[in-house]
């Protein structure tokens, strides 16, 4: 019965209907989506080797926004995770969820080719391939379905502590199964990614460029074959999007996110400390930068800061420079260039969290005691941000109101799919917090924690 229950599910999971036309029974089923993903995230968020990078955060967000609208996506949210691991490794799980690699910016050299990657992770996403794959499968186990069978039953009777024990057992990480795709997949993933970016202004001969690079990578001898252990490449895929490329425009009609210099900068940041070498950039650029972050690692601020400001000027005024900046300069004192750099980043992307962050970090330097109206309005908008609840502990801890700290606590104790902890969290929050105080933080932390119980 649970494996009936599992295959009609799946079964309802197919190509979704054109953006214009989204349906009442789509919609639900696009809600079943981010509820499993959210759920999966917890479970496996402590395992991805997560970095609370705002600025990371704000570019692959921004980037995932310009893609988002030539695809049938609905109102699903996106979420982008920045990880760790040096692995080339890039993934979407069902809801929206991207996570990304620092390791493909050794590879990856253009924000072209980047975009690339996040256009074929939403193409998968898109058309709903884990879901489809595993409903194709004839290697997923009768265990495996029967569980993620249980799942999506509890999910759509509202069982959350049962889906939740079931994806907390371990036995959902099962679903890594769903992130695996077939080669029809891969090339459909392909050719829908080259469209969108020819779309959103890009040139589309990115991806085969990407495809190169793996292909490449797949011929030597490497343990680093992360993404295309899920992503499997063959010689027809890539003959396949050439022979589509030919009939997409090939010029770039957008301006970057980030420019040229810019990217590079980036690029630099991302893989500090990794080992290889990183493909077409100029050494003189990381030669320059990582001194200057491995001497913020030790709290040496103000030789960081000099360092950093001996740079050239246009290195400094690009958006990783403005974000770069702002670390350092709080740390080493100098209030009034990062507020400089607050403002200036606030200008261009208005929505992006580092410069509200950055406010926050600021206002802990100056010894500021009352959260900012603004920051508040931001975690209303934004809970799903992790950076901006360990931003909210650092300002409790830093300002000792140990009912922000409580809070901020059983944000990120929930975000991990410690739910025991959350609750915990939130009963010290509610004891600490003054009468005098709008208490409406703790309902929404109450709600969001019976919203997961439920998924």
């Amino acid at each position: 019965m649970r494996r009936l229950s599992l295959l009609v599910f799946l079964l309802c999971l197919g190509t979704p209907p054109p953006a214009q036309a989204i349906s009442a029974t789509d919609l639900a089923t696009r809600e079943g989506e981010v509820a499993f993903g959210q759920a999966w995230l917890r479970s496996q968020r402590g395992r991805l080797g997560e970095r609370i990078d705002p600025f990371c955060i704000d570019i692959l967000e921004t980037w995932l926004i310009r893609l988002r609208n030539q695809y049938p996506l609905g109102e699903m949210p996106l979420l982008g995770l920045c990880l760790s691991p040096e692995a080339f490794n890039a993934f979407a799980a069902p809801g929206g969820i991207i996570g990304v690699n620092a390791g493909v910016y050794l590879d990856l050299a253009s924000e072209a080719e980047i975009m690339a990657v996040l256009a074929h992770e939403l193409a998968h996403l898109s058309q709903r391939h884990h879901y489809r794959g595993l409903r194709n499968s004839e290697r997923v186990s009768a265990g495996t379905l029967a569980t993620l069978a249980g799942i999506v039953a509890a999910i759509a009777t509202r069982q959350g502590q049962a889906a939740q024990s079931l994806i907390m057992g371990g036995q959902a990480a099962n679903a890594q199964s769903a992130l695996a795709y077939s080669r029809d997949y891969e090339r459909e993933a392909d050719r829908l990614g080259a469209e969108a970016l020819s779309q959103s202004g890009y040139n589309p001969a990115a991806m085969s460029q990407v495809l190169s690079i793996l292909a490449e990578k797949q011929s030597q001898v490497t343990a680093d074959l992360a993404f295309l252990s899920t992503h499997p490449l063959g010689i027809e895929r890539q003959s396949d999007l050439d022979a589509r490329l030919s009939r997409l425009g090939a010029e770039q009609t957008t301006t970057p996110v980030l420019a040229e210099l810019d990217f590079q900068l980036f690029r630099c940041v991302q893989i500090e400390g990794f080992t290889a070498s990183a493909r077409r950039l100029d050494p003189e650029l990381c030669g320059s930068i990582h001194p200057i972050l491995k001497d913020y690692r030790a709290e040496r601020y103000r030789e960081a800061y000099a360092a950093f400001q001996a740079l050239p000027a246009n290195l400094r005024q690009t958006f990783t420079g403005l974000d770069l900046t702002l670390a350092l300069a709080i740390a080493a004192g100098d209030f009034a260039a990062a507020e400089t750099a607050i403002e200036t980043l606030t200008l261009f992307f208005p929505s992006w969290m580092t410069p509200i962050i950055g406010q926050l970090d600021l206002d802990i330097a100056r010894g500021t005691t009352v959260l900012s109206r603004g920051f508040r309005e931001q975690l209303v908008l934004r809970p799903d941000r992790i950076d901006l609840w360990r931003a909210l502990a650092r300002f409790a801890e830093a300002t000792r109101q140990n009912h922000l700290l409580f809070e901020a606590r059983g944000w990120d104790a929930l975000m991990h799919g410690k739910m025991e902890a959350a609750k915990t969290q939130l009963t010290r929050a509610r004891q600490a917090w003054p009468k005098q105080e709008d208490a409406r933080p703790l309902a929404r932390l109450e709600t969001a924690i019976s919203s997961a119980e439920r998924l």
